[in-house]
């Protein structure tokens, strides 16, 4: 909350107030709208306080410390992370030069995450995705909201204390599981992990690969071919995948090209199915290799 304090204005801060604040998720700011603050995964419109677009620039700059240079790579993304794994996603007027998108503008409306680590969550998949010495290839499936990438931190986090001896290399594309801030990780994945937040994935692999000599590599929402090709070099090259994607059971993976590929190619040892649940990370199927319930 203390960094939510010392971004958000007081109008906000005060009807939050009136909310159980540990258990605000998302808080979305719209100019010359309602704040809507998400709330154990519930929409709780704050009809009384409206942000204007000065409102929404003061934020970012804020966020940002006042020094917008610094963190306009992110930007151009679509977000910027502050301290705490704070995540504010920002809509707006883009600039473009030469066909790439170099700046935002007149920002419209923020998106802010508020991050929530769950210590833990992974402990019911344990023995199906670790064996004796070692983490097995795993894809989490799971829809939005079903805690994929609380369960991978978790993961991450878990080898740590049961593999001292293995390296984990984080490929953090968004800054969604490990938080980093200023080179620091703001959320626990573990003591033996190394992060590359930013960049591609593709790039991550690339150079983690050779420099970083991981075990282990563990990365968020799978999506395209190049994606898919740096998992299968990965797994050739004795790399431990543990991976996410969006779908709500194993026949939807199977139904997309590239992702279908990775299963009748049995890149994975296992594949969890996630559900939106009570709690984050709650596991509705675990399947082998070879697609059998275990």
């Amino acid at each position: 909350m203390d960094t939510l304090r010392a971004i958000l204005p007081n109008k906000i801060l005060e009807a939050l107030n009136h909310l159980p604040v540990a258990e605000i998720y998302e808080l979305r700011l719209r100019a010359n709208a309602p704040v809507v603050a998400c709330v154990d995964g519930k929409n709780f419109p704050l009809k009384a306080v409206q942000v204007t677009c000065e409102d929404l620039a003061n934020i970012i700059h804020k966020a940002a410390e006042y020094a917008i240079y610094a963190v306009l790579d992110q930007m151009v993304k679509g977000f910027i992370t502050i301290r705490g794994g704070v995540r504010i996603g920002i809509a707006g007027e883009l600039v473009m030069q030469n066909g790439q998108v170099s700046a935002v503008k007149n920002i419209s409306s923020l998106c802010i995450r508020i991050p929530h680590e769950v210590k833990n969550c992974a402990y019911a998949v344990l023995p199906y995705v670790f064996d004796a010495v070692r983490p097995v290839s795993t894809l989490v499936i799971a829809p939005p909201g079903a805690g994929k990438t609380t369960l991978l931190r978790d993961l991450a986090r878990q080898i740590s204390y049961k593999f001292p001896h293995l390296n984990t290399l984080i490929l953090d594309e968004r800054g969604e599981l490990a938080a980093c801030y200023q080179g620091e990780n703001q959320l626990d994945v573990g003591q033996n992990s190394d992060v590359i937040t930013g960049g591609t994935k593709a790039y991550g692999f690339e150079n983690g690969l050779r420099s970083l000599r991981p075990d282990v590599m563990i990365t968020d929402e799978i999506a395209t071919a190049d994606d898919v090709a740096m998992l299968q070099r990965a797994v050739r090259s004795g790399v431990v995948v543990m991976a996410s994607v969006h779908a709500t059971d194993l026949s939807e993976v199977r139904s997309k090209p590239e992702l279908g590929l990775l299963v009748s190619q049995g890149v994975f040892e296992r594949y969890v199915v996630l559900q939106v649940g009570e709690r984050a990370g709650e596991v509705v199927d675990v399947f082998n290799r070879g697609l059998q319930r275990l």
